[in-house]
């Protein structure tokens, strides 16, 4: 018998590549005898998050090369090509599509093919990747580029590891009060299965890494507890600090209240929702349940349509749930905000109460703008922003009476509302400047993006490189 064979095929796009970019940052590190980084982005916050990077690597003169997974092809989510003025520096552009199997398996595939590429034009220059945080490149391109030229990866934004405080075992046994007191103030653990697979990127990114550049100080204890060597780690601070305060000074193309006038009046909660852990039934339906709940006791809410729950509406049949919602004045229901400048604008005018999300980004963002924050998550890989600042709280979607409950005392609370805005800023200052000055200076150190087990110990043998 002749078996059955199981088709796997996949139509791939082809990369595109900007040769005037690639080969002016290739030849101007051959003249400096310099790395080239290779700084990847894809992801809507990926564009904000690497901006202070990108332009500090022009400042200081250090080569570098933009690469875009392309993954989120959507315009709205894609818009900071054009909010960045990234679209004309882009060297190459993968074109990556599909869920997170596919994206994983062309990732693998098109690294490998610039890794190569640039080996052939270029075989004495070193390409050192720079991936950010835990997208799904930093699980997949320290690995692959690895695999491909002997050379590791920088991670930038390193150490992010989940944590839980103990207290939420008992959430719904206690009253609202004692269950934020407890954690501010009591014990937390890790629990690194969420957010998924954001964790899983994290922790795997760093793997194939070979320095670390951590947030905070609580980064890098994470990093030297899994057993990586302190002389690689570099604490510089939150990744997106400057393109918070380059936005914080500047007006979006159009403002945000001219696109809904309803947000000027009064004060409003905003609902953004996207992780994938929050897309299960029992999840989005307490979540839907809760802003039900807080409509009805005359709170103004605004709900952010991200496309993970717009799928989880459809899904489980939600549809007739937000528009029952619509009906009232006090709810909103919009689509993304393209411009990472609207988001701001609102975020630090009065008009915006506070944030609930699920966001890693927003739980940074409302700590640099004082503002209070509520995670919709059991678990946070920012749990300085609550055991530190006390800026923000966990709100984990266990049922919609408990969120309800949890949020309505936290808005009625004027003291802890005013506690949570006067809180510590943790996320510092010039850390891009940070970030690429200390590339420079392992270049200068002659530092190498990879060692053998033999140059650990001072043995100088001959490795062939791919």
């Amino acid at each position: 018998m002749n078996p059955k064979k199981l088709d796997i095929s996949v139509n791939y796009l082809p990369v595109d590549i900007n040769e005037e970019v690639v080969s002016k940052a290739m030849e101007d590190a051959a003249k400096k005898k310099s790395w080239v980084i290779a700084i990847f982005i894809g992801t809507k916050p990926c564009f904000y998050k690497l901006y202070g990077s990108i332009v500090e690597a022009e400042q200081q003169g250090l080569p570098h090369i933009i690469i875009n997974s392309d993954q989120h092809y959507d315009k709205d989510l894609t818009f900071g090509l054009k909010e960045f003025q990234y679209d004309k520096k882009v060297g190459f552009n993968l074109n990556i599509r599909g869920g997170l199997v596919q994206k994983s398996m062309e990732l693998f595939g098109k690294v490998e093919a610039i890794g190569k590429y640039l080996k052939e034009r270029w075989p004495n220059v070193k390409v050192v990747p720079v991936v950010n945080g835990d997208t799904i490149m930093c699980g997949i391109v320290p690995a692959a580029w690895m695999f491909t030229r002997d050379e590791k990866a920088i991670h930038n934004e390193a150490g992010l590891r989940s944590m839980a405080p103990t207290v939420i075992s008992e959430a719904e046994e206690i009253s609202p009060e004692e269950f934020v007191d407890k954690q501010f103030n009591g014990e937390w653990k890790l629990l690194m299965s969420e957010p998924f697979p954001e964790q899983w990127d994290s922790y795997v990114g760093s793997k194939g890494s070979e320095y670390f550049f951590a947030p905070l100080e609580i980064n890098k204890q994470h990093l030297v507890r899994e057993g990586y060597p302190e002389s690689n780690i570099f604490v510089t601070g939150g990744v997106v600090v400057e393109a918070f305060e380059k936005k914080m000074n500047e007006k979006p193309t159009k403002s945000i209240f001219e696109v809904y006038p309803e947000l000027n009046k009064g004060k409003w909660i905003r609902f953004d929702i996207h992780r994938k852990e929050n897309q299960s039934e029992g999840r989005i339906k307490a979540i839907i349940d809760c802003m039900r709940r807080l409509v009805e006791r005359g709170h103004n809410l605004c709900f952010i349509e991200m496309n993970t729950t717009k799928q989880s509406i459809d899904r489980f049949n939600l549809k007739e749930d937000i528009d029952e919602l619509k009906t009232h004045k006090n709810f909103l229901f919009t689509p993304v905000w393209p411009e990472y400048a609207q988001v701001l604008e609102f975020y630090k005018s009065e008009n915006c109460l506070i944030a609930v999300t699920d966001s890693g980004g927003v739980q940074e963002e409302m700590n640099l703008l004082g503002k209070p924050c509520l995670t919709v998550r059991f678990n946070t890989d920012r749990p300085e922003t609550v055991m530190q600042a006390q800026c923000n709280l966990l709100v984990p979607p266990i049922n919609g009476e408990f969120m309800f409950n949890t949020i309505d005392y936290v808005v009625n609370n004027h003291e802890l509302l005013n506690k949570m805005q006067n809180s510590q800023k943790l996320y510092g200052s010039k850390v891009a400047e940070k970030f690429i000055s200390q590339i420079k200076k392992l270049i200068v150190d002659k530092r190498e993006p990879f060692s053998w087990a033999h140059q650990e110990f001072g043995y100088n043998l001959k490795q062939e490189s791919k």
